[in-house]
C-alpha cells in the first residue's frame, strides 16, 4: 500500500515523520508524494494558524483520494481528537502514541515502544535534523506544548552519537533539535550538559558541521557559548525572545529578563562578532500596551537580529490565557507591520556585511535556475553554478536583492 506523509510544524515533527516513514517502509508500505492509499498527517497546534493548517492538510488529503484512509498524529491529535474526528479522520493517534502508529494502521498488536524508538537512517532534507530531547518544563503562559508532550526527556547519548555517525556519511550538516533543547541532559543520571554532548559529537570524523536549533537564553551557559569557537559548530544562535519588555516576559512566565537576553547576545558576539542571531517575537500578547511594544522595538534595534520569526498571540487550551478575547486586531496588525519592516531592514543589513566575503553553503535544492542552500551563519544563498546536491561549496557573496543573497562558487 502507498502512504503519503504530510508534516506541519517544527523540526522535531519533521524528524519524527522521517522516523515514521522508515518504520512504515520496514512494515512493507511504499512512501509516495502522489495519490496514496493512506495519508499520515503529522499535526501541529502551537498556534491557531497551526491548527488551521493541520485541518486544511486533512481536508486536502480527503479531496485528493476520498477512498483513502487518513491518520492524524502529533500534537493536535493529543488534545483535539474530537475536532479531528469531525473531519472524518480514520485514525487519531496522539503524540504519546505516535511511535505505534504503524501498528494501528496494520491492525497489529500495539507495541511497547517508547518515543526514542523513533530513529532515522536518512533525512529528506540535505541538512539532517536529529531529535535529542522532548517535552518542556517551562509552562510559558502562551504555550500548550508542555501539556501535549509532557515534561522534559533526554535521549541516550550513545543513541545520538550512533545516529549522527550514520547520518554524517550522507549529510554534511546535522541540526540538533528538541522541544526545549537547552534542557537536554538535566534528567539523565548522571546529568549531562549539552556542551558535553557537543564535545563528543565533534569527535565523529565524518561530521561536516553541526547546528543548534532554538535555545532558551536562560539555559545557555558559558560552556555552551565556548563551543561556538569550534570550527564545525555553526556560528548561529536562534533565541525565542518573544518580547523585549520585562513586564510582558513576566506575564508570559518566561524564565528570563531583557538583561539576560542582552547578556547572552553580548557574550556570543564577543566570541564571534559576526555570529548570526535569529529570534522569535510575539505580537499582541494580552495586556501589551504601547510602551511595552515600544520597549520591544527598542530592544530589537539594539540586538538587530539577522532573522525574525514574527507571530501573533492566539489563545491556547490549558494555558492561563485560554479564554482571552482578542479585540485590538487592527492595532496588532499595525504592530506586526512595524516588526516586519524592522525584520527586512536587519536581514538586509546583516547579509550586506558579507558581500565580497566567503561562506560555506550546503547545496540543498534547485530553485528558479539557482542552486540554493544555507551558509554556516544561516544565510540562504543562491548560486548559479551547478553544485552536487548535499555537498559543501565555498562561495563568495556578490549581491543582495530583496530576500535573496547571491553568490558565486569560489574557484580558489
Amino acid at each position: 500500500m502507498k502512504v503519503k506523509f504530510i508534516t506541519l510544524g517544527c523540526k522535531v515533527n519533521q524528524y519524527e515523520t522521517q522516523a515514521l516513514r522508515e518504520q512504515f517502509a520496514r512494515a512493507g508500505f511504499e512512501s509516495t508524494e502522489e495519490k496514496a492509499d493512506i495519508y499520515v498527517i503529522n499535526t501541529c497546534t502551537v498556534t491557531a494558524t497551526a491548527d488551521t493548517k493541520s485541518k486544511e492538510a486533512i481536508l486536502k488529503a480527503k479531496r485528493e483520494n476520498s477512498s483513502a484512509k487518513v491518520a492524524a498524529c502529533g500534537c493536535m491529535a493529543q488534545l483535539n481528537a474530537d475536532e479531528l474526528k469531525s473531519l472524518g479522520v480514520d485514525y487519531i493517534v496522539p503524540q504519546d502514541k505516535k511511535q505505534n502508529l504503524v501498528d494501528y494502521i496494520s491492525n497489529d498488536a500495539i507495541g511497547s515502544r517508547s518515543i526514542w524508538d523513533l530513529k532515522i537512517s536518512d533525512f529528506e532534507n540535505r541538512r539532517a535534523f536529529v531529535k535529542i530531547q522532548d517535552g518542556c518544563d517551562n509552562l510559558c503562559s502562551f504555550c500548550k506544548i508542555p501539556y501535549l508532550r509532557g515534561t522534559s526527556r533526554s535521549r541516550n547519548k550513545n543513541d545520538i552519537i550512533e545516529e549522527i555517525r550514520r547520518l554524517s556519511d550522507k549529510h554534511r550538516e546535522i541540526v540538533l533539535c528538541g522541544v526545549n533543547l537547552g534542557l537536554y541532559g538535566k534528567d539523565l543520571r548522571p546529568p549531562l550538559k549539552l556542551s558535553g554532548l557537543l564535545a563528543d559529537i565533534l569527535k565523529i570524523e565524518s561530521l561536516g558541521r553541526i547546528r543548534l536549533s532554538s535555545l532558551e537564553p536562560s539555559l545557555i551557559d558559558d560552556d555552551l557559548l565556548s563551543m561556538l569557537k569550534e570550527p564545525k559548530v555553526c556560528p548561529h544562535l536562534h533565541l525565542p525572545f518573544q518580547s523585549g519588555n520585562d513586564k510582558i516576559l513576566k506575564l508570559m512566565n518566561k524564565k528570563e529578563t531583557v538583561d539576560v537576553y542582552r547578556n547572552v547576545v553580548r557574550k556570543s558576539r564577543k566570541i564571534i562578532p559576526s555570529i548570526a542571531i535569529s529570534c522569535d517575537i510575539m505580537v499582541g500578547f494580552p495586556n501589551e500596551e504601547d510602551d511595552d511594544f515600544n520597549s520591544t522595538v527598542n530592544f530589537l534595534k539594539k540586538i538587530r537580529p539577522m532573522r525574525m520569526h514574527i507571530f501573533r498571540f492566539s489563545p491556547r487550551e490549558k494555558t492561563p490565557f485560554s479564554n482571552f478575547k482578542i479585540r485590538n486586531h487592527r492595532e496588532i496588525k499595525e504592530r506586526a507591520g512595524v516588526l516586519k519592516e524592522m525584520k527586512d531592514k536587519f536581514s538586509r543589513e546583516y547579509r550586506s556585511k558579507f558581500i565580497g566575503k566567503n561562506l560555506t553553503m550546503v547545496a540543498e535544492e534547485k530553485r528558479d535556475g539557482y542552486c540554493a542552500g544555507y551558509s554556516e551563519n544561516y544565510i540562504r544563498v543562491y548560486v548559479k553554478e551547478g553544485i552536487p546536491p548535499g555537498s559543501f561549496a565555498k562561495v563568495e557573496v556578490y549581491a543582495i536583492d530583496g530576500e535573496k543573497t547571491f553568490a558565486k562558487v569560489n574557484a580558489a
